[in-house]
């Protein structure tokens, strides 16, 4: 079953693609808890609510780790106290970081909300599949232990892996509740909306090029100040023939045709010949963009440069049918999902305002240091078998 409905990228982040579906049980207070461990409070320690839901510590722990990971993946070191403070658009990793763990904790307890407000359960087959695809995890990664270790490795219980793993389920049937109900329809209104914050628009031009290809395909090759003035001279020269003809769409698009130099089949025919019907803000050099703006639907620019060349560029209306087909049920749960966000009530605790993820990063690796999560192959094994003697004294 596909899992669309809460925002792409969250539900894959070191998650299984689903676990068992029994009720979530409180984190483990026994021998093992691996935040108490690392941060030295239980992991079913309340660290925020949502919407007067207490959230467990350790699933605000398990975004965390998320988050640093995908910043050390992305590049920055993240070792030196002055690797966590320096500062990015404004904000410090360090509070960045926070932010991001926060948000996805906050994504998945909004929809866990609202399904148990209206009642949307997982269905026996969600719940048959999340088992296999859990029992399957477990063999891949060798056994219990080294699966107990790869959740040690994101600071998480059992209890607690298994209860954030049905929330893509829960978004699925509350998805598909909401949707019988016809609370995921798309409104004009919204389609307005949507064109509005994209910068959605629509155009056709007619391009002269100001450029050629170097003859070994490394790049492109200016024109000389006295073959743009020629060029020039001739997108002029087409706009003069539009202007005597009232400026035709007809005569556009037969000039578009013969004379356009932006992209052409095989055949010799545009490869766009609709033009753009979809274009959105920042999709065109800014040059480009700022003239089909100024444009109303039907008139046409005189000629603007561009490092491409110069453009004759007609406004056409944006393909409004073609946005309708896309703005699904999955676009509406989306945007519902994000004024679930924007209207949820959310209080830190004490133990959340004064968390240091780096120390609490360096903590989690110290207590899991030497743990291995997969299993070693016979070939990575450097243990003799039975009967075997090793061919080197360790002490050698």
């Amino acid at each position: 079953m596909k899992k669309t409905g809460i925002a792409a990228g969250l539900l894959a982040a070191a998650l299984l693609a689903g676990c068992a579906a029994q009720d979530p049980a409180p984190a483990a207070t026994g021998e093992h808890d691996i935040a108490r461990e690392v941060l030295g409070v239980p992991g079913n320690t309340a660290i925020l609510t949502i919407d007067d839901t207490e959230v467990e510590a350790e699933r605000y722990l398990f975004w965390l780790v998320n988050a640093i990971e995908t910043w050390k993946y992305r590049g920055y070191a993240l070792e030196t106290d002055e690797d966590w403070i320096q500062q990015v658009s404004g904000v410090s990793i360090r509070d960045a970081i926070k932010g991001d763990a926060l948000d996805a904790t906050v994504i998945y307890q909004v929809v866990e909300n609202q399904a148990a407000l209206r009642g949307a359960v997982i269905s026996q087959t969600d719940a048959e599949e999340m088992d296999a695809q859990l029992q399957e995890m477990i063999g891949q990664l060798g056994g219990e232990e080294y699966f107990q270790n790869w959740l040690d490795q994101g600071c998480i219980s059992r209890e607690g892996f298994l209860a954030l793993n049905r929330v893509p389920y829960l978004d699925e049937a509350l998805m598909e509740m909401m949707e019988q109900a016809g609370e995921l329809e798309v409104t004009a209104e919204e389609v307005d909306d949507f064109i509005e914050e994209y910068g959605i628009y629509g155009a056709k031009h007619i391009l002269l090029s100001t450029r050629r290809s170097n003859a070994d395909g490394s790049g492109y090759e200016e024109f000389s100040d006295e073959e743009k003035a020629q060029v020039l001279q001739k997108a002029q020269d087409l706009r003069r023939q539009l202007s005597d003809a009232g400026d035709s769409e007809e005569l556009f698009d037969e000039l578009m045709n013969e004379y356009s130099e932006d992209g052409r089949n095989e055949d010799g025919t545009l490869s766009s010949p609709n033009g753009y019907t979809l274009a959105y803000a920042g999709q065109m050099v800014p040059e480009f963009e700022a003239g089909a703006l100024a444009l109303e639907v039907g008139q046409i620019s005189d000629p603007i440069q561009t490092d491409y060349g110069y453009h004759i560029i007609l406004r056409i209306p944006e393909d409004r049918e073609e946005i309708e087909e896309n703005l699904n049920s999955d676009y509406k749960m989306g945007v519902t999902i994000q004024e679930w966000i924007n209207n949820a009530n959310i209080k830190t605790t004490d133990l959340y305002d004064e968390l240091d993820p780096k120390v609490f990063y360096e903590n989690l690796q110290k207590v899991n240091e030497g743990k291995l999560t997969q299993a070693p192959t016979p070939e990575e094994s450097t243990e003799p078998s039975a009967g075997e003697t090793p061919t080197e004294s360790p002490a050698a």
